[in-house]
């Protein structure tokens, strides 16, 4: 009688889904949408110049900071647990906010908003206590979205380099110890203008590796994975496959003719490791190629 009863018991496990399964779910649309509005975005700016070059690159940098928040995890262990992950929404809307405020303190259209009556450009040297604060903020958040997607090196380096700054910086102001020579000692910065060089000006984070990123890398990527998820890069590795595959050293020549093929459409080398590099390196790696 029990089993006969329990078998027209609702199974409410199966009507109701894990939190875990249902935040990723909508990380998943999430991430879709914005993906689709930084491709559409970076089409539109690069072509009709709408906004400022410092607010174009706070778009561009802020959504692909959300997109690296919602993609990537604290750490890959703990992606299923949702208190974490709630903590990578916060961390994404805190990116929505600094780099909104560097778009608002540049962008004519808020000048009645600009701190002091200027913009963050023509602040240099004179930011404001909340400039201050959300660079620092907006610092911290490039620096951990750096590390959750690439790891620990850059960002060590880079809070080394800027303490090396801060160092010079104090040993002047307070007659401490000076680095030696083979340290490179220099004058130094503050830590204020640590973070106006590093974020609020347009020479760190909206600097000019953004720039080459936003107006030509990102393109050619963009280019790349539309050949991959349209068959022409399928195309050419199997075109390549049947050339070389057969001989000696195949899949050295295949990587070789397939990149060159790659390369004569997409003129770019990052497109085209990203498209067939994804598949021939493997492939060289497997037939125990050498890894140089």
């Amino acid at each position: 009688m029990r089993s006969k009863t329990a078998a027209y018991l609702p199974k409410t496990s199966a009507t109701f889904e894990e939190p875990a399964a249902v935040f990723d779910q909508i990380r998943k649309h999430v991430v879709t949408v914005l993906g689709v509005a930084l491709c559409f975005f970076t089409l539109i700016e690069v072509n009709y110049n709408l906004l400022q070059p410092q607010s174009a690159l706070a778009v561009f940098v802020g959504l692909g900071l959300v997109l690296c928040y919602l993609v990537y995890p604290l750490s890959p262990k703990l992606k299923n647990v949702v208190a974490l992950r709630a903590v990578d929404v916060v961390l994404a809307v805190l990116v929505v906010i600094c780099c909104g405020y560097v778009v608002v303190q540049t962008e004519p259209l808020f000048e009645g908003w600009w701190a002091l009556g200027q913009s963050l450009g023509n602040r240099a040297g004179i930011e404001t206590t909340t400039d201050f604060v959300i660079g620092v903020i907006g610092l911290l958040l490039v620096l951990e979205a750096t590390r959750r997607s690439i790891g620990w090196i850059v960002p060590i380096l880079a809070v080394l380099f800027m303490a090396h700054s801060y160092y010079c910086y104090l040993s002047n102001q307070n007659e401490w110890p000076i680095l030696p020579d083979n340290m490179f000692p220099h004058a130094g910065q503050s830590a204020k203008d640590i973070v106006s060089t590093t974020y609020i000006q347009s020479l760190g984070v909206f600097g000019v590796a953004a720039s080459v990123m936003f107006s030509y890398v990102f393109l050619f990527v963009v280019f790349g994975s539309f050949l991959e998820m349209s068959g022409a890069t399928q195309f050419i590795i199997d075109f390549a496959t049947k050339v070389f595959g057969r001989f000696r050293g195949g899949p050295a020549m295949v990587s070789v003719l397939a990149s060159g093929l790659m390369g004569s459409l997409s003129g770019s080398a990052v497109a085209n490791a990203v498209t067939t590099g994804s598949f021939t390196i493997p492939m060289m790696r497997a037939a125990r190629f050498p890894r140089h």
